[in-house]
């Protein structure tokens, strides 16, 4: 497991593969943590006025996460996934073995996350 913790100027990361010269950012969507298209997702946090984000980029998210947290995001993405700031400052990145990677995003708040989990295997 890879962990990354800032105070974030913009409140939001991204998920891509940063290798990509694809990505797009998604549309934003004010009723949802997170929003998607083919190429990436955003994550809504909270900003660094009101504190720091934990983000962990993992290939299994432990179960006594799973029973606290709230899945806000399941689907796919490249083979190379990784975190990134809106500065486009790569915080975290994993290169899996896979072709597609399944990815699921877990945030303890669903408003306002501090603590986002991103899984990729």
């Amino acid at each position: 497991m890879k962990t990354a913790t800032v105070s974030l100027v913009h409140p939001i990361l991204f998920v891509f593969d940063f290798s990509s010269q694809a990505f797009s950012v998604p549309e934003y969507d004010p009723a949802s943590a997170v929003s998607a298209n083919g190429n990436g997702l955003s994550i809504q946090a909270v900003s660094e006025v009101d504190g720091e984000v934990t983000v962990r980029l993992t290939s299994a998210i432990p179960s006594a996460v799973g029973a606290e947290a709230h899945e806000v995001f399941a689907g796919s993405s490249s083979r190379r996934v990784a975190v990134v700031t809106s500065e486009n400052e790569k915080l975290l990145e994993a290169d899996l073995a896979s072709t597609i990677a399944q990815v699921r995003v877990m945030v303890d708040d669903s408003e306002f996350p501090a603590d986002i989990w991103v899984e990729a295997c």
